[in-house]
């Protein structure tokens, strides 16, 4: 396994710090920051700590602290680092230069960029969260550094493509001469779960059944077992307002509307709603509504008596007569013929139903979540959705964001698909491979999860037992090449942009000059950044850039 090596090349992290005092803004990577005072940051500690308890404060501060690692570690792949060497080290040095820790190895970081093995033991020296916590609480019975912990966690999950767990062994919040804290993937660790509160879903899915549901757990789920919502996980901020926006609407009877892309999981979203409810004892009935043909709709939602029509052989209930008591998911709802609307408004607003070919009203306590992937006040404007229907499925909307804006939950997503998709096909997958994983994380994802998860079931179909995920094993789609025929691709295409260069160019020197420009203009006249996209130091890039006179 390699090393961080301690004369590893950085690029100089103070020369990405944008102070535009002009406008009051500060930038480190692009990103916009606030140098705040330390004693306020810790007396908000404080009163969280206080005011919701040292869980919640812990699991609020640490999931914090993940989202701030994953996102600096995406942009500084966005910068052009690629090599893990550089990724690693940059983690330790942004920290540094944040004045969070100071990073000593005891065992300095190894990992294997084939197999995603990672192992690492730090010291964090001058904690400032360690410090805040002695001097605002006093000595703690459990280890205080949480933002970092949280930080260290997120920033190596999304280098490795694997998630990895770091967990603090010593803190001087503690008593402890120093923090320590010890690295290596999730799956090593045999109480993983204890470590991984912040990540967990227990707040989300557990009520009214009292059941802890964490990452950890939900990789190891019975196959088939519907309750513990394994596909729910997430640490983006995008995810977490979801999460939030289902708690709240959670306990009332509201009807809830879900909106967007196909393959976000809106159904999954609505068991999760559905599990957290006073309903979660009564029936869960999903209705694609795209399925079922026009002249069935009324049947399919409201039932049938015996000979309402040629075919009806006998009296069955409809989707609301089966999901009295409980919740009603109504997927693509804006497919429903005009006339099915209408009905469709009259039963959710009188709660009353009648079967095709009866006469006997009946009443039903259903819970209405809907569901649409197109939008709907386009729909109204365009005559195809009834407007009264709109507002009375509206009342409380909900937007799932698409895999594309919440990219930090991909590891976490993939490690879970992996893990489900291995056990069931009973194969031994030891994890994926980093140029696996960066096409995962560079992907658009036009079909969201769901298109995630067909490309893990793919892999590990294609995989061997005992081996790893790799190029070879990653198909985009049934009818695509593997990554490994679209790198020949590359290839080609890039062969071809050479010739037409030599052909359009008198000269080496006016292709280098040229090059020299575009890496500049790509990287908007950041001369770091541009000299990482042409694989050169800074020095190296600079003595170009004065040889052709663009200094």
């Amino acid at each position: 396994m390699k090393q961080i090596l301690s004369d590893t090349e950085l690029i100089h992290l103070e020369d990405e710090i944008f102070n535009n005092t002009q406008h009051g803004e500060i930038y480190l990577l692009g990103q916009r920051m606030l140098l705040m005072h330390g004693f306020s940051i810790a007396g908000l500690r404080r009163e969280l700590i206080e005011r919701l308890g040292v869980k919640t404060a812990k699991d609020i501060f640490t999931r914090l602290g993940y989202q701030q690692g994953s996102q600096d570690a995406l942009r500084l792949k966005q910068h052009g680092i690629t090599h893990i060497q550089e990724l690693l080290a940059h983690g330790l040095r942004i920290r540094e230069m944040e004045g969070f820790v100071l990073n000593r190895a005891i065992e300095r970081m190894q990992y294997d960029e084939d197999t995603g093995e990672f192992w690492g033991d730090y010291l964090w020296q001058s904690s400032w969260e360690a410090a805040a916590h002695k001097e605002h609480m006093g000595v703690s019975g459990s280890p205080t550094c949480w933002l970092m912990t949280g930080y260290a966690c997120g920033y190596t999950t999304t280098v490795m493509g694997r998630p990895v767990l770091w967990k603090e062994v010593e803190c001087a919040g503690m008593g402890h001469e120093h923090c320590r804290v010890v690295g290596m993937p999730l799956e090593d660790e045999s109480e993983a779960a204890d470590h991984l509160d912040f990540l967990s879903i227990d707040d989300f899915v557990a009520a009214p059944k009292p059941q802890r549901t964490s990452v950890l757990a939900a990789t190891q789920m019975p196959v088939g077992d519907d309750n513990l919502l394994p596909d729910i996980v997430g640490s983006s901020r995008a995810f977490n307002q979801v999460a939030s926006q289902l708690r709240k609407v959670a306990v009332t009877q509201s009807t809830v509307l879900l909106t967007g892309e196909s393959g976000v999981g809106k159904e999954r979203f609505s068991r999760a709603l559905h599990s957290i409810s006073g309903r979660a004892t009564g029936p869960f009935v999903s209705v694609n509504c795209a399925a079922i043909p026009a002249d069935l709709v009324e049947a399919e939602l409201f039932g049938v008596e015996k000979g309402a029509f040629t075919g009806a052989v006998a009296s069955r209930p409809g989707k609301f007569e089966r999901a009295d008591g409980g919740t009603l998911f109504l997927d693509e709802i804006s497919s429903l013929p005009i006339a099915a609307q209408g009905k469709l408004l009259r039963a959710i607003q009188e709660k009353e139903i009648e079967r095709v070919g009866g006469s006997v009203t009946q009443t039903v306590d259903v819970r209405i979540v809907a569901a649409a992937n197109t939008n709907l006040v386009e729909d109204v404007q365009n005559g195809t959705f009834r407007a009264d229907l709109y507002y009375r499925v509206n009342i409380f909307p909900i937007h799932i964001p698409p895999l594309r804006d919440r990219k930090e939950d991909i590891a976490l997503l993939v490690n879970l698909f992996l893990q489900r998709f291995a056990q069931m096909m009973q194969k031994n997958i030891t994890g994926m491979s980093r140029k696996a994983f960066n096409k995962l994380l560079n992907h658009d994802w036009p079909g969201n999860v769901r298109e995630l998860e067909n490309i893990c079931e793919r892999a590990v179909i294609m995989a061997d037992s005992g081996g790893h995920i790799d190029l070879q094993h990653i198909i985009m789609d049934a009818q695509t090449l593997p990554f490994a025929g679209g790198a020949v691709h590359d290839e080609l295409t890039c062969d071809k942009a050479i010739d037409h260069i030599i052909s359009s160019v008198t000269s080496y020197e006016d292709i280098e000059q040229r090059i020299l420009q575009q890496a500049l203009t790509k990287a908007a006249g950041n001369v770091s950044a541009a000299a990482r996209f042409l694989g050169l130091r800074r020095g190296q890039f600079e003595y170009r850039l004065k040889k052709h006179g663009l200094a």
